[in-house]
């Protein structure tokens, strides 16, 4: 990962207060790290799009966006602040497979491949408001931390919406981190 994206990541978030993690070395783990678990055991197909909701802070989409240059990436939030700001860093970063757009999900009438969100929200508020941004027979990839009972939930949706859960993989980035898992769920 380039050096330059913790140091823009790290003079915007002291600017704007993006996210308490204000270490190089903490940025790298539970950030970058963290949005590029992906790629260990999951293949973005060339010339797909992404659209990753809610995150924040441009992670996984900074990441995933450098390490995967020939997959496009949007990102949508509702926050003007820090749509601005990924906006800028991709700027500076001269990332060409990523913008940001600034619009609530249930507005956004765009189709895409994969939608992808990270530690935000329960699946029962992402699936509802993001399901129909989805094309037929592509994925949801959603980073979470491992919950029963969110599992438990995401069973009933997936039978509900006609979902099913293609892969999971548990890891943790440290050694006393938390269990976390990243679910890839197709639509029927």
């Amino acid at each position: 990962m380039r050096e330059d994206f913790i140091s823009i990541f790290l003079e915007k978030n002291n600017q704007l207060n993006l996210s308490a993690i204000r270490d190089h070395d903490w940025v790298m783990t539970k950030h970058i790290l963290d949005s590029i678990e992906l790629n260990k055991f999951f293949v973005l197909e060339k010339w797909k799009k992404v659209c990753d909701i809610w995150t924040g802070w441009g992670f996984p989409l900074l990441p995933l966006a450098m390490t995967n240059s020939d997959v496009n990436f949007v990102w949508i939030d509702a926050r003007r602040k820090k749509v601005d700001a990924v906006n800028e860093m991709i700027d500076k970063l001269w990332i060409k497979n990523a913008k940001c757009v600034r619009s609530r999900i249930e507005d956004f009438t765009e189709q895409f491949d994969y939608i992808s969100a990270r530690a935000v929200w329960y699946v029962d508020k992402i699936i509802p408001r993001s399901y129909e941004l989805l094309k037929k027979w592509w994925c949801f990839i959603f980073y979470k931390q491992y919950d029963e009972e969110e599992f438990k939930v995401l069973g009933e949706l997936c039978e509900k919406y006609k979902l099913k859960i293609v892969s999971t993989h548990r890891y943790s980035l440290f050694d006393w981190d938390i269990e976390r898992i990243i679910y890839v769920i197709e639509k029927m």
